[in-house]
């Protein structure tokens, strides 16, 4: 048994069971039909407020490990890829500097490869601020940002911005409750909201 699956039944067998599920599929629309299977079919609205929090949190937790063991394989990987990479550069820097000794020629040949140490074409390395370059050798670009917060102010204000689109996302937040008065909590509710339990409606 997984340690999601663990953690999730000491607060509810059906989020364990929802994840074992969620688990044995990779098909985006069979994930939603699981989801919403779990819609339909809870009879309690306020134990399925509870589910799909726990298993949001769940989610969020598996999300956090996952994403620092990617982290360490990262580091480990990334180590071994700049010691190789520091072998090869010194490799090529033994040969170049060899050849500006003049103890190797440019052209080395053996019964198989070849070696060629060539020039690459000129690099050109400026030491001074630009401005201080005669004019013939500046150039300057402009770019053309979008003001993003002024157009969403303006749109705020009742003035829409021609060529722009203004919306608004909606997001699910999961929280904790700080009382268990199930009454004094549906009475501090704004008017367009209630229990999950009285607002159940077929799923389409």
């Amino acid at each position: 048994m997984s340690l999601a699956v663990q953690s999730l039944k000491i607060t509810s067998i059906e989020a364990a069971r929802l994840w074992r599920d969620l688990q044995s599929t990779n098909d985006e629309s069979e994930v939603d039909q699981i989801l919403q299977s779990l819609w339909q079919a809870q009879t309690d609205g306020e134990l399925l407020v509870d589910i799909c929090a726990d298993l949001a949190d769940q989610i969020d937790a598996e999300m956090t490990a996952v994403k620092a063991r990617m982290q360490h394989l990262i580091k480990i990987h990334q180590t071994a890829i700049e010691k190789l990479e520091q072998w090869r550069s010194r490799l090529d820097f033994t040969i170049v500097n060899l050849n500006e000794q003049g103890i190797i020629n440019k052209e080395l040949i053996g019964q198989q490869r070849r070696i060629t140490v060539k020039e690459n074409p000129p690099t050109c390395e400026i030491l001074v601020d630009p401005s201080q370059l005669p004019k013939e050798y500046q150039r300057s670009q402009v770019k053309v940002y979008a003001d993003k917060k002024a157009i969403t102010e303006a749109w705020k204000r009742g003035i829409p911005v021609e060529g722009t689109h203004i919306y608004c996302q909606r997001r699910v937040v999961y929280g904790l409750l700080k009382s268990n008065n199930f009454q004094e909590l549906q009475a501090q509710l704004p008017d367009d909201s209630t229990s999950a339990h009285y607002r159940r409606k077929p799923i389409s």
